[in-house]
């Protein structure tokens, strides 16, 4: 058994979505398309591993389908009852991933109309920010890793799982190791976030700094995905 300052750690995960039913075209779209069946297979064993190694009790994902998707089939998977649709950790509001130019930058659909798709969507939860149209990459950065923290400090010390993009998935990531992205690319030890990873941060108590525990890891993921395939990460920080 271990000790108390052992139990009371608390983890946060943070996690890509698997494989969409549709590409992306930077620009073009379609932006919000939900998860194919590889995609679904990559969410079960995302439940599979938090459910052997960790001890979950809130799940925060963006509005849009993919994550929604991932987060919805974890919930089930590991016994949650209630996903919370967290509109600070959407995705990076720039044209080339929510369009604009000719026509408004989309927008996921309202909280209700989700809730109707997604029954396990709490429907009381508020977001704490919502992020308007565009965003440079230092807006992102300090955006979601903001919220990323005040998220980890009101659950504590319950572990944590936030399901997002993959601009977001670092933003947050940056959040916790306490990086600028002025300091990111020399410092940050993340890599360029494969479909499906995940990457945990612990500590023991609130003000502690942040250890990282796991980089964007596809290592339970099943062939081919486990290889760490559609690699991203934010154009400043790309070698």
């Amino acid at each position: 058994m271990g000790s108390a300052e052992e139990e009371r750690r608390q983890s946060v995960y943070i996690a890509r979505y698997g494989l969409p039913e549709e590409p992306l075209v930077e620009g073009v779209g379609p932006f919000d398309m939900d998860l194919s069946g590889e995609g679904v297979e990559a969410a079960r064993e995302l439940a599979r591993l938090l459910r052997e190694t960790a001890a979950v009790k809130h799940i925060f994902a963006s509005p849009f389908k993919r994550a929604l998707r991932t987060a919805v089939v974890v919930c089930r998977g590991i016994g949650l009852s209630r996903v919370n649709v967290e509109e600070g950790i959407t995705e990076w509001q720039c044209p080339e991933l929510v369009g604009g130019g000719d026509r408004p930058p989309y927008r996921p659909p309202a909280l209700v109309d989700l809730v109707e798709r997604f029954p396990e969507i709490h429907p009381k939860y508020e977001s704490i920010v919502r992020p308007q149209p565009f965003e440079t990459e230092e807006d992102l950065v300090k955006r979601t890793g903001r919220v990323a923290r005040i998220l980890a400090d009101s659950c504590f010390p319950s572990d944590v799982l936030l399901v997002s993009h993959a601009p977001c998935s670092v933003g947050m990531s940056l959040g916790f190791e306490g990086l600028d992205l002025a300091r990111a690319k020399g410092e940050s030890k993340l890599e360029p976030w494969p479909l499906g990873g995940v990457t945990q941060f612990t500590r023991g108590s609130i003000g502690e700094p942040w250890t990282m525990a796991m980089a964007c890891s596809t290592s339970h993921l099943s062939a081919p995905w486990r290889e760490g395939k559609q690699r991203w990460t934010l154009p400043s920080l790309r070698k």
